[in-house]
Parts: C-alpha cells; structure tokens; sequence
C-alpha cells in the first residue's frame, strides 16, 4: 500500500473532491465507489460522521483498502460551507433547478440542503434575486479530532474568505489535530499574490517542511467544461507557489478536467498531484443518479470506465 506521502512524492496523487458541502451520503458512497474501483486513492469529503462511514462503505464495496481520506472545513464566507436558501420572492421559472450541477434543486423548486455544495450557480441564474447563500458551519473542536482518530490523514482548511480570526482559529485546532498532512487551499479572487504568499507563509512558519499541502485552487468549483482555458487559472495558481520555492506539496485544483496535467506539463509546472472534483462528478452524473445504480452492473462499469478515463488522460497510473 502505498502511503499519500509516497503518492505526493511520485506524482500518482488524484484526489476525487466529493465536496466540502456535500452531505448527500448515498451520492458520497457511490463516488467513492466508483472511483477507488477506478484507480482514486485519494478522497476529500465533508467534516460529517455519517459521510465518512458513506466514504468508507463505497471503499469497501469496490474492495480497496489502500484509499486515503482528507477531510475539508472551510473559513467564514468561503463558499465551499455555504447553502443555497429560496425566499418567497421565487418566480418558478425552473432557472435554479435547471442549473444546478448538483442535482440539489428539485422542479417543485424545493433545495436539497444535503445535496447542494455552495457553487452558487443557482443564485447567479436567478433573474429575481430569490436565492442567497448562507454559511453553514461545522463545530471543528468536535468534529476533526474524530476524523483524525477515525483513518482520515489530511485535514484542508479552505481560505477564501476575509474572516482572519476564524482562520486563526480553524487553522490552530487543525494542528494541534496532528493529521499525516494538513491542507490549505487558497485562490486568487479575494486576494493579490502577494497576500496569497503571505497568508501561506505564515500558515506554514511553524510546520515541517513537506506536511504541508498547498491545494492551488484556480477558479474554485469551476469544471464544469473539459477545456484548456477552464483549467487554465489552475494552473497560473500553482505557477505562483512553485516560484515562491515553499517546503510544501502542490496539489492543483479548481476548474480542473483531463486537460491538467497536460497544461501543467507544457508550462513546466512541478504539481505533487491534481484534485477534480465538478468535472469528476459530471461525466458520471447519470451513472450515480440511477435507481437501480447497485442492481445494475453494466451502468457501474460505464461510470467506472469514464472514471478511469478521467484518471489515464491525467497520467496517473490506475
């Protein structure tokens, strides 16, 4: 079994991002399933009990013990811990429910809170302004010491908000947790490079060198095209950490698809691994939705098959 310490230092590490907000554990056992039968090793789920038991049952199904497991919270107005909420002023126009990539907005016009992953996209197609998205927090003094005396080895806090206190604060329980590794994933919209670097810099000033991954996050939740140009700002994102010559892991993100490694390797890009999570989730999203999804044999391997793909085209060794 190799250890994620061995998959970052041999480039062999593809994360499958289920999502920091999904709590849909039916749809995180199939993901896990799916892909670990693939060739995934690596999974970042929600900071919830039940989802991490979803996570290890669809490990378990696919007969793969040698997975790994990081677990995502994220800062005070970071959209990966925000919900989409639907007030009176809704015109039923079906914009939402048609947009979604998550499938958490049913026609009645009804939010799945399990389901939706805080992208927005609903909130921005909606033409009267009837959704806004609210922060859903966990309590991490809780909840992380038991993810990490349960298996989980990583343990990513996600920066992109303004709140410093709460990153303080989230960031020190993370530590004194002591995971394997543990993660920050920052990107470029709220802040310039230089404060990029700085918040990093301080971040990591009392860690070891090489327990730290930086998760360069180009346009976070952003796959939704198997394009160069969607994976591009992801590969600008970790151009920034590989020139500030850290002791950290970068692992590339946001808008990631089958074109990443590819692009990271024309700009001579030096990634420890890649994390797709929308653009992962797509190409399968018919396979997982189906009712008969643990009945029927043939749509498991169609999903696993497209999975494997996603895996190859991004040279990683399945």
């Amino acid at each position: 079994m190799q250890s994620v310490f061995d998959l970052l230092e041999n480039r062999n590490f593809f994360k499958l991002v289920c999502g920091a907000g999904n709590e849909d554990a039916e749809s995180v056992k199939r993901l896990v399933y799916i892909y670990a039968k693939a060739g995934c090793r690596v999974f970042d789920i929600s900071a919830r009990k039940e989802i991490l038991e979803a996570a290890k049952d669809g490990a378990d199904l696919a007969q793969k013990d040698d997975v790994h497991f990081c677990v995502s919270v994220g800062i005070k107005g970071d959209p990966h811990i925000s919900k989409a909420q639907m007030n009176s002023s809704c015109i039923k126009c079906g914009n939402c429910f048609r947009n979604c990539p998550n499938g958490a907005i049913y026609s009645s016009i009804i939010i799945d809170e399990k389901k939706c992953i805080g992208c927005g996209v609903c909130a921005k197609k909606c033409p009267v302004g009837a959704i806004k998205m609210v922060d859903k927090d966990v309590n991490v003094r809780e909840i992380l010491p038991y993810m990490v005396e349960n298996g989980v080895e990583i343990l990513e806090l996600h920066i992109m908000g303004h709140d410093k206190k709460d990153l303080e604060s989230k960031w020190q329980v993370i530590n004194e947790c002591k995971p394997k590794l543990a993660s920050i994933c920052i990107d470029r919209e709220n802040f310039g490079n230089k404060e990029v670097l700085s918040r990093i810099n301080e971040m990591i000033q009392n860690r070891s060198p090489y327990t730290t991954i930086i998760q360069a996050d180009g346009i976070p939740m952003s796959g939704a095209d198997d394009t160069y140009k969607t994976t591009l700002q992801a590969i600008a994102m970790a151009e920034i950490i590989q020139n500030a010559n850290l002791p950290v892991y970068t692992v590339v993100s946001g808008g990631t698809n089958s074109k990443t490694a590819e692009l990271c390797n024309q700009c001579d890009i030096n990634y420890h691994g890649i994390a797709i999570g929308s653009w992962a989730r797509k190409i399968i999203k018919s396979q997982l939705s189906a009712s008969d999804f643990w009945e029927n044999t043939e749509i498991q391997n169609q999903a696993v098959e497209l999975a494997n793909s996603l895996l190859r085209s991004n040279f990683f060794e399945c």
